[in-house]
């Protein structure tokens, strides 16, 4: 097994456990954490920290996360992944993850991408087509700025 994917399955372990500080001593002091949830990315472990008190502390303490496939070097894995409630998969609980991790076997990137709970289907392209005139018009500003 790779050291990524060890470190991985120890963090998900901790979380489930609601053992913040076995969790967060597996983070980088500079990670960048992207959970697509947020608007914001959270930087360093503290913030890191911050985000996996407040998602314990926010959901049932039954709910657990189960990794549904792994895979991996030394320096990064992916996951997929779902939620469960008492051993059944909670509704719109499926996502996917990447991670990064320094030589050192600690974490310095990730980002998570969960399941929407509302799903656009086809109208994802007619929105996409219809916000695109303004994505190229801010994108333009922003080059020229």
């Amino acid at each position: 097994m790779s050291q990524a994917v060890s470190q991985i399955q120890a963090i998900y372990a901790a979380i489930n456990r609601r053992d913040i500080d076995q969790a967060v001593a597996l983070i980088d002091e500079q990670c960048c954490y992207e959970d697509l949830n947020f608007t914001a990315t959270f930087i360093g472990r503290t913030a890191v920290q911050g985000l996996f008190t407040k998602s314990c502390q926010s959901v049932p303490e039954e709910l657990k996360f189960v990794i549904d496939d792994i895979a991996g070097d030394d320096l990064a894995a992916g996951v997929t992944w779902h939620v469960e409630l008492n051993g059944i998969a909670f509704p719109n609980g499926r996502g996917v993850s990447f991670y990064r991790f320094s030589p050192s076997g600690k974490l310095t990137f990730a980002r998570d991408c969960v399941e929407p709970a509302i799903k656009p289907g086809k109208s994802a392209f007619a929105i996409i087509r219809l916000v695109t005139p303004l994505v190229r018009y801010w994108l333009g500003r922003q080059k020229n700025s």
